[in-house]
């Protein structure tokens, strides 16, 4: 079907560019699409409909006026025959419609006057090529099209947009007095389906009313919206009313469009004042009504406010969009209702910010005017109108333009304020998206008058208004305007007076003080003497602030502590701050205290007594009860140490040092761990050779002293100070001492630190092989913290001291990391697996730049180590994996494994295994028979003796005569059980199998293949004969095998259901969350 679909948009599109003959399209191409179109189910091959539709529809733009009026018919005919395709060939309808193309250009819908009426006269029809007047393609049109239609309007039960939509593009291509007669009925029919109680046939008549709108346009907005007043009337229909001039505005006016509503700008106000502000809104509120009907759940009336306000013509409608605000200030207002109003101007306000048709010169006008009014009512000034257009002329500084504007004045209301607020409101998101520049002089000049305006608000009683004032004078402020420094000694008077008077700093006139005050003291035109600084740091804000962070009230400490204000109670303050930095659980408040802090440390003289005060109750606090404290605690230490003169950070480093490993070791929070580990590393980079000899002693005292409880924090201090030697490490910290002096005092304590290492693993392998300990739990394991710091350290150490790796010193370390590779703690597993990897990488360098020194020389590159180590690795394929990571690093060390045991197997001169097995050492022999004790403790041994001995077990077959083929064959028959038994293993064994067989080569592959294939086939055609035999010999023994076998069956199938029943449950209980 969707190359159906493809071929008839490929038509459509070479239809539309090209012409065709109308012979071929009529006979050809038409019946063949109606066939299409109506042979397809319904509900199904909707995209092979629509473009059938289309194609159809492009066919009907190139013919003429019969073969067009014929297809027409057609459709009504096939509607008769197909009731049930009624509403798919009313689609086509319409489609065929939009393609009239008999008509001049200019038909009557575009000779629409003001009054939203059509022009009287008859459109000019083209005469077609087949000689057809004008007038009889309107007679047909008249008579026989639309009363076709006007039938199946008739006939229907329910609403049909898509009949709707046919009825008005047929009355489109009529005169207008016709179109004038026969819309008021169309309407009118949709209109009366909003009384029905039925929700989906009230939902169909919003949508064809829409689309009625949408295809007459705008212009018969206001005749749609006067039917509906006269259709919904009383009771529940007022609700509907409501909701449907939602609908339909919210379906049209997607984007701004300038102007298009101010015609009908008073009914629809109406409708909406009445939705919010009268009996229906009173309704709403009652829970029983609210919850019958959908239209009355919801109030759509707030967002219709905002559609029409975003879409009339600002200059001359602005004023009266808000009258249905301000006539409710001459009537008894509720708190409810107060609600509501401030509600309707938010929305008003925030259409106002999307209109398209709003100037920045009328925008000001209009809130300057509006304020100055509110100023004037408040004062008594005020005349009693209230918005009434006023024909005089007012006269506005920053244009100096006259202006008419309507007088917000009159009878004074405890909500008059409002429209003040709403007003301060615009022009606050207005100047705040400005972009100004200190040379956009005309802009400047516009707002000058406006400092002087709010300067007056500042004085009123409303606290809405004085708050909004605030909000609109705290970017004026930043400006260079002249009005600032006439209004300065006004505004901070004001703003000392609220701060004074005002206890609750999260009130919004206090955020806004507070906010305006950190601005002034950020620098502008407004100064503020050290004793108005003085006087803002005993303001009561600041006496209950642990009890009461607030942000901005921080902020303004921070701006006051960056204008270096030296009074006893700032240091007092800056304690205080310091505990809440420590105290608080919000994020912002902790990040604000810790710059507070900080600042105030690297800019005030203190004495050293004071600095020794601050540094000791930051260290004391590593050991907050709470990670957030002391992740705080750490950063703050973190830049101490990277901004904090050097001597000082040299003086107080063993301080330092010796509290953040304590809170490296003793930190359950893996995310404090990392940051003490960082600030011990950047600590690293800023002090001096003596101090860091000192921290290498105290660390290596740690290390080789004989507290166990040590050992995994000094391992771990160790490793970080390696890590800081690293070259990739530098460009984080300014380096006092020289990379080169940090290697040559540590390299001198390397011997010392290895047999300790060495020590601390064997202890670890000693203490897990005793059977008789649980790790079920692996926190319980002994030693397996200090072992993994060890290796995590002798890494970091095999990483910067390249001719470590392959020093006598190290070979029973490495012998006892092969042995790590089966400790039952996983990160264990995982560092072993990662050393064993950097070994094989560090031979394979090395084998690469020296040629002499054979492969096989290495000490964990023997037959014996390699094999062993893949039979370990075989085993932790079992356990519980990391990662990802750790599942790559299993494949590489495998491969690695079984291509060098093939290699060095293959190299020796003695393929025969008896002779094999002769020639190892003892230890060797040892690893071998442990190895295949790992691989099949009852068979592993047993094979493996009779191969080296020459002599053959009873229940086995002819053995292979080469010792290769043995070894490998073994490894991957492990590698293939342990795939079987776990399903998640079964791509990693298929991953390593692959690799393998490109580093043997595909030959070599197949031979070992084939080989386990064919003991494997002998296995089962050995175990199927016994158990034939078994049915003839022993019937009893055999029937109990089945009813066993058959046992198990039914508990897999049974465990099956319950996998399967719990994993619905699951998903439909996600679903339902």
């Amino acid at each position: 079907k969707h190359r159906r679909a493809r071929a008839l948009s490929r038509f459509r599109n070479v239809i539309n560019a090209s012409y065709m003959p109308e012979g071929i399209t009529k006979k050809v191409f038409v019946p063949l699409f109606f066939n299409m179109l109506l042979e397809e189910h319904e509900g199904k091959g909707e995209h092979v409909k629509n473009v059938c539709i289309e194609a159809l529809a492009s066919i009907s733009s190139h013919m003429e006026w019969n073969s067009y009026y014929s297809l027409l018919m057609r459709c009504f005919n096939e509607m008769i025959k197909n009731p049930n395709k009624q509403k798919l060939l009313l689609r086509l309808i319409c489609s065929i419609l939009d393609q009239f193309h008999f008509s001049d250009a200019n038909d009557s819908l575009d000779n629409v006057s003001n009054t939203g009426t059509t022009d009287s006269g008859m459109s000019i029809l083209r005469r077609c090529s087949s000689s057809v007047s004008a007038n009889e393609i309107q007679t047909c049109l008249q008579k026989v099209v639309l009363p076709k239609i006007h039938k199946l309007l008739s006939d229907s039960e329910k609403v049909n947009a898509n009949i709707n939509l046919a009825a008005l593009r047929v009355l489109r291509l009529l005169p207008g007095d016709v179109m004038d007669s026969q819309l008021p009925s169309i309407v009118h029919r949709i209109s009366n389906f909003l009384k029905n109680r039925l929700e989906s046939i009230r939902e169909e008549a919003r949508s064809a009313l829409a689309a009625c709108l949408k295809e007459l346009g705008l212009e018969y907005l206001h005749f749609i919206v006067k039917v509906l007043r006269s259709t919904l009337k009383r009771g529940y229909e007022l609700h509907v009313l409501g909701y449907t001039l939602n609908f339909i505005l919210s379906k049209f006016l997607v984007s701004p469009i300038s102007g298009k509503l101010d015609y009908c700008l008073e009914d629809l106000l109406y409708i909406v004042q009445n939705d919010i502000l009268g009996d229906v809104a009173e309704e709403k509120d009652v829970e029983k009504i609210a919850s019958k009907m959908k239209e009355t759940k919801k109030q759509k009336s707030f967002e219709t406010l905002r559609l029409i306000a975003q879409s009339i013509t600002f200059k001359s409608h602005a004023l009266k969009l808000l009258s249905p605000v301000t006539a409710q200030f001459e009537k008894h207002l509720t708190p409810k209702t107060k609600t509501k109003l401030e509600s309707m101007l938010t929305h008003i306000a925030a259409g106002i910010e999307y209109n398209p048709t709003v100037d920045q010169t009328d925008l000001f006008i209009f809130v300057y005017g509006l304020i100055e009014d509110g100023i004037n009512e408040e004062n008594g000034q005020g005349e009693n109108l209230f918005i009434t257009r006023v024909n005089g002329r007012r006269r506005n500084d920053s244009t100096r333009k006259a202006v008419s504007l309507g007088c917000v004045a009159g009878a004074k209301s405890v909500c008059s304020h409002l429209i003040s607020v709403f007003a301060l409101g615009i022009f606050q998101k207005r100047i705040k998206n400005l972009k100004l520049g200190n040379n956009d002089a005309q802009m400047l000049s516009m707002l000058d008058p406006f400092v002087l305006l709010l300067g007056k608000c500042l004085n009123s009683k409303y606290e809405d208004v004085v708050s909004a004032s605030l909000r609109c004078l705290t970017p004026l402020v930043r400006l260079p305007l002249p009005a600032i420094e006439s209004q300065a000694d006004n505004i901070k008077a004001a703003l000392f007076g609220i701060a004074e008077s005002s206890v609750n700093t999260g009130s919004s006139l206090m955020q806004s003080c507070l906010r305006l005050l950190t601005v002034l003291l950020r620098g502008t035109k407004i100064s503020l003497s050290s004793d108005q600084l003085h006087l803002l740091i005993q303001l009561p804000l600041f006496v209950d602030l642990e009890k009461n962070p607030s942000f901005v009230a921080l902020s303004l400490l921070k701006a006051i502590v960056n204008r270096k204000l030296i009074v006893p109670e700032i240091y007092d303050l800056v304690t205080r701050v310091a505990e809440l930095m420590v105290t608080s659980q919000v994020e912002p408040i902790r990040h604000k205290c810790s710059k507070i802090l900080l600042q105030f440390l690297l800019d005030y003289r203190l004495s050293e007594k004071r600095l020794q005060q601050h540094l000791d109750f930051l260290l004391s606090n590593l050991r907050y009860e709470h990670s957030s404290g002391r992740k705080s605690v750490l950063d703050m230490l973190h830049t101490i140490i990277v901004k904090f003169p050097k001597g000082v950070v040299d003086e107080q480093s063993q301080t330092f040092f010796v509290h953040l490993v304590v809170c490296l070791a003793n930190d359950q929070d893996n995310e404090v761990r990392s940051l003490a580990g960082a600030a011990i590393k950047c600590l690293t980079g800023y002090i001096s050779l003596h101090s860091f000899r000192s921290i290498l002693e105290y660390s290596l005292s740690w290390y080789l002293g004989a507290k166990q409880q040590l050992w995994s924090a000094a391992a771990q201090v160790l490793g970080l100070l390696v890590e800081v030697m690293e070259k990739g490490f530098h460009k984080h910290i300014n380096k006092i001492l020289p990379v080169e002096v940090m290697e040559k005092e540590f390299h001198k304590h390397i011997n010392r630190i290895l047999p300790v290492t060495k020590c601390i693993l064997e202890s670890t392998i000693n203490a897990v092989t005793d059977g008789q300990l649980d790790f079920s739990n692996e926190t319980n394991i002994p030693l397996w913290k200090e072992a993994y710091y060890s290796l995590v350290m002798l890494e970091k150490m095999l990483h910067q001291f390249h001719g470590l790796c392959f020093d006598r010193d190290l070979e029973d370390i490495w012998d006892a990391i092969c042995e790590l590779l089966l400790h039952p703690h996983m990160w264990l597993r995982c560092i072993s697996s990662r050393l064993v990897a950097f070994y094989f990488a560090a031979v394979t360098e090395a084998c690469s730049k020296n040629h002499e020194k054979p492969f096989g020389t290495y000490h964990l590159i023997r037959p014996s180590r390699l094999f062993m180590i893949a039979v370990y690795l075989c085993c932790q394929m079992k356990t519980q994996l990391v990662d990802d990571a750790a599942s790559t690093l299993i494949t590489q060390n495998l491969v690695s494994t079984i291509c060098g045991v093939h290699s060095l197997v293959g190299q020796t001169e003695c393929a025969d295994p008896t002779q094999f097995w002769s020639i190892l050492e003892q230890h060797e022999q040892g690893w071998f028979l442990k190895a295949f004790e790992l691989l099949d403790a009852r068979k592993g041994r047993i094979m493996f003796s009779s191969l080296t001995t020459g002599i053959c077990n009873k229940n086995n077959e002819s053995p292979s005569k080469n010792i290769r083929y043995l070894l490998v064959s073994s490894l991957l028959k492990k590698m293939g059980k342990i795939a079987l038994q776990m399903e998640a293993i079964q791509q990693l064994a298929q991953e390593i199998s692959e690799r393998v067989r490109n580093k043997l080569g595909v030959q070599n592959y197949v031979l070992v293949y084939n080989d386990i294939r064919k003991n494997l086939k002998a296995k089962r055609d050995k175990r199927k004969h016994e158990e034939k035999r078994m049915a003839v010999t022993d019937p009893m023994q055999n029937a109990k095998r089945k009813l066993r076998i058959a046992e198990k069956h039914r508990a897999n199938k049974k465990r099956k259901m319950m996998t399967m029943k719990m994993g619905r449950w699951t998903h439909s209980k996600s679903k339902t969350g």
